[in-house]
């Protein structure tokens, strides 16, 4: 019997070396929390624990790591091995690691793949991994739409084994184009003298395999189907998409889109598996945009500094204009770029949600400069400095509203990722508008 995880003894038994011990324990673990635990460990560890794994817990394994860590374990054994256990993966995953090994492994890897697994692979490669081909998997249940119902349900309890999910059943011509579907529920209700072209759903909704993975994401989320047939040119069906693989799709793009909003570039590895090195060059390239962009915000002060040195009590009031511009901004932008990756915000609802976030800005505005003004009174500054201060909210909060709004929709029809903007960039952008904006409006109150 398999046991839950139990982390600390298990880290401690790594980190004491008690090798023996570990293997005795880590062969009573169920797959999925053993998946966990070497998830936590350095790459070279890891590497080093999976080879006490015994061969058939490693074929349970395998399904329940991550695409990174399946690399590192494919990469901890010999050309033969590998070879065999990638063979135990669906089609699509077996693709997803061949696609990531170093050339010279891969090629070894081939070598002793049967002819079978040879071709199925190939003819995978050629499809880009962000792609409906690069998803899909081949081991796809279709029967002829001529059978009955009583052969149908024969042959999929005889061959019920090989296929990684049954969802559905695709019917086809004799020369393989999709030409229906059926659940399995249809298939149990219906009589078993029936044929299956009888009782099948003729209007079925595909795609090529040339389709963009968050669009085929879109269309399963949006019919709340379980999978998708992907089909070439001629209707020929070529294997299916399945829900397991989209929700892999949307957590791979949230992850893009947080660091891309964060002012980072995206890993090609999770954390822990990427090296010091590649940390910093996901990060410094951001870094060094954002502080030109910052050394503007420093010469509007600077070019400004006599009318500071005039009234001292503006110079309290600047972090207050600028992280409020920049918050306000960040909320903006971040309500448009989810609403344009979950298909709400539209190109036809443009102009509706410019006319939304107006009139919202004008109310937060108004709203904050309220809270801005009773801050100045209490610290006790002038009459004309405080509402300096309400009116730069005022005006700062409208305009960065506006660009938080505005921004992402320009990048989208530029054909960027509108994630782009991130939020430490918006954020510079207007901290330099808030103090031409703050400043400008005191050298015409003050």
């Amino acid at each position: 019997m398999k046991r839950p995880l139990t982390e600390d003894p298990l880290s401690e038994l790594v980190s004491k070396k008690e090798w023996s011990r570990l293997k005795e324990e880590i062969v009573k673990l169920h797959p999925a929390d053993l998946a966990r635990f070497l998830d936590g460990l350095d790459p070279d560890v890891c590497r080093r624990v999976v080879k006490m794994v015994p061969h058939e817990t490693v074929e349970e394994l395998l399904p329940e790591l991550p695409e990174d860590l399946l690399i590192e374990v494919i990469l901890a054994f010999p050309a033969r091995k590998s070879a065999q256990l990638l063979s135990a993966l669906p089609p699509d995953e077996m693709t997803d690691v061949l696609e990531h090994l170093p050339p010279e492994i891969r090629r070894n890897v081939f070598r002793h793949f049967s002819k079978e697994d040879t071709e199925e692979a190939r003819n995978l490669l050629r499809y880009a991994s962000d792609t409906a081909g690069g998803l899909m998997t081949t081991e796809v249940l279709y029967l002829r739409e001529d059978m009955t119902v009583k052969e149908a349900m024969g042959y999929i309890k005889k061959k019920a084994k090989e296929f990684e999910t049954i969802y559905y059943v695709y019917l086809v011509d004799r020369e393989k184009r999709l030409t229906g579907v059926a659940s399995l529920r249809d298939l149990v209700l219906a009589p078993s003298k029936a044929l299956l072209k009888e009782i099948s759903n003729p209007d079925v909704i595909s795609v090529r395999p040339e389709m963009d993975q968050e669009e085929v994401a879109r269309l399963i989320a949006r019919y709340d189907f379980f999978g998708l047939p992907v089909v070439d040119d001629r209707g020929t069906l070529l294997g299916m998409v399945t829900i397991d693989d989209v929700v892999d799709v949307i957590m791979d793009e949230a992850t893009e889109d947080i660091t891309k909003i964060g002012g980072t570039l995206p890993l090609k590895e999770t954390y822990l598996f990427s090296s010091p090195y590649q940390l910093v060059k996901s990060r410094i390239v951001w870094l060094l945009l954002l502080f030109v962009a910052a050394s503007i915000t420093s010469r509007i002060i600077s070019g400004f500094q006599e009318m500071l040195t005039s009234f001292v009590a503006l110079a309290f009031f600047i972090p207050l204009i600028i992280d409020t511009g920049g918050n306000t901004g960040s909320q903006a932008s971040t309500l448009v770029i989810r609403g344009m990756a979950t298909g709400e915000v539209k190109k036809g609802l443009l102009l509706k949600v410019l006319a939304r976030e107006l009139f919202v800005g004008i109310m937060l505005g108004l709203l904050v400069a309220v809270a801005g003004l009773a801050l100045a009174y209490t610290i006790g500054v002038s009459s004309l400095v405080a509402v300096t201060v309400g009116a730069t909210i005022v005006a700062v909060v409208f305009i960065s509203n506006l660009l938080g709004t505005l921004l992402p929709m320009i990048i989208r029809r530029l054909g960027l990722d509108p994630a782009v903007i991130s939020a430490p960039l918006l954020t510079t952008i207007v901290d330099a508008l808030g103090l031409l904006i703050y400043f400008s409006m005191a050298k015409l109150l003050l």
